[in-house]
């Protein structure tokens, strides 16, 4: 009987494995995406050699578009199957790339997929050359302190071109126009994400734009409310300090990935609403943003996928996706100095709909440009198809692709995810 049962798992598995190198073999009408999912699918049942086929395949589809990560999964796969070479011959790619950042670096270095591997005599002259590429590649970088809540520091990361010219590379100068890239992720903003930013802000940095990458108050210690009034101050103490900076305060972008854009189009579709009379200057000036350009965010935090589906007020059905602390929303108790936690519906639901940007938009927001792929189970695509048809409903120049196959990852969002620059260029005039 288990002899029958094993042959009939065999037999599943190579029923699977001979779908999956049909539809590789039918790579030249796909792209790369499929290629990618279909990789993925065979490295699961540690089909490796085939893996890495396919997912060198995407590679090939994608061209010049393919992020240096991409590189990574392709060496470690081919590390996986046993060609030493292979592996070796994509992680040369990744020691000579422009793009090697520390992150790169340190994804070659504690990939465990690497460890057939590391007893080669190439492996630590290989890492040594890549970890020296990523210092090389890396921009200047100043932290500075935009604002201060409850005795901590709010910080962001002013990335400016490089100014010298290395190899490979051309010395940039600066263009007077700011990006404001949000970093966040699931509500979740930390300096750990910096890296992960220079790698996703390397279009403007090439550009001559100066970016500056906002972390924010992050869940589950703080909700979004927390977070946009961080965001907001944030955008006040870049205008406020444009002269110093060298940049202009009238040509500022904002952009952010999934939680980050959600955060963007706050920020994009808010009232500027400014406190003249506030005791910090910073404070006096606006919010506002002139162009924005984000990947599939969240809109509607009421109606989550459809009519209806209340985000928060969904708690048993969110927390398992630890995010609830998002919308963790608590409240000032003067009598008793706490914050109480808000569990009455209609308040959370003004809430939700008060951190909703869908809800905001009106003829006088900046151009704003969306990409969200039709595959992702994170973010539904409803949520950006909804708040497109209210910007061309008001007139608001936008431009919306859906990328077919993409799901909730940013390198799916290539190669139409390096035209936000493009974007800025024509809006931040």
């Amino acid at each position: 009987m288990n002899s029958n049962f094993n042959n009939l798992i065999s037999m599943k598995k190579l029923v699977f494995y001979f779908y999956i190198l049909a539809l590789t073999n039918s790579s030249i009408g796909q792209n790369a995406a499929k290629l990618y999912r279909a990789s993925d699918s065979l490295y699961k049942i540690k089909e490796y050699k085939n893996a890495a086929v396919t997912y060198s395949q995407g590679v090939r589809t994608e061209g010049k578009s393919a992020s240096l990560n991409r590189y990574v999964t392709t060496a470690s796969r081919w590390a996986l199957a046993g060609e030493k070479d292979s592996a070796f011959d994509y992680l040369n790619v990744i020691s000579t790339s422009p793009k090697t950042n520390k992150v790169i670096a340190r994804n070659v270095e504690f990939d465990v997929d690497f460890l057939s591997i590391q007893k080669d005599k190439r492996w630590p002259i290989t890492l040594r050359t890549i970890q020296k590429q990523a210092e090389k590649n890396s921009y200047p970088q100043e932290e500075f302190i935009y604002g201060r809540k409850d005795g901590i520091a709010l910080t962001l990361v002013c990335i400016k071109p490089r100014s010298t010219n290395l190899p490979g590379q051309l010395k940039v100068k600066p263009n007077g126009k700011a990006i404001i890239y949000v970093v966040s992720g699931s509500w979740f903003s930390s300096y750990n994400g910096i890296e992960v930013s220079t790698n996703a802000a390397e279009q403007y940095l090439a550009k001559g734009y100066t970016v500056f990458a906002v972390m924010h108050g992050s869940q589950p210690r703080y909700a979004i409310p927390d977070a946009l009034s961080d965001l907001r101050r944030a955008v006040r103490y870049v205008r406020y300090n444009a002269a110093k900076f060298n940049i202009d305060p009238n040509r500022i972008g904002i952009t952010g990935t999934s939680a980050g854009g959600h955060l963007s189009l706050l920020i994009a579709t808010a009232d500027d609403n400014i406190n003249t009379g506030a005791p910090d200057p910073v404070d006096r000036v606006s919010s506002r943003v002139q162009a924005v350009a984000v990947l599939f965010p969240p809109t509607d935090l009421l109606n989550w996928g459809g009519p209806g589906f209340n985000f928060v007020n969904a708690k048993e059905l969110i927390k398992p996706s630890k995010v609830w602390g998002a919308v963790d929303f608590k409240i000032w108790n003067e009598k008793f100095a706490l914050y109480e936690e808000v569990t009455d519906t209609s308040t959370r639901n003004k809430i939700g709909k008060e951190i909703s940007p869908i809800y905001f938009v009106s003829p006088d927001d900046p151009p704003v440009f969306i990409i969200h792929g039709d595959a992702d189970m994170t973010v539904p695509l409803q949520q950006s198809k909804n708040i497109i048809s209210l910007f061309n409903e008001a007139g608001v120049i936008n431009r919306f692709i859906i990328k077919k196959g993409g799901k909730h990852n940013g390198d799916d969002m290539n190669p139409e995810w390096q035209e936000f620059v493009v974007w800025f260029d024509k809006y931040l005039k």
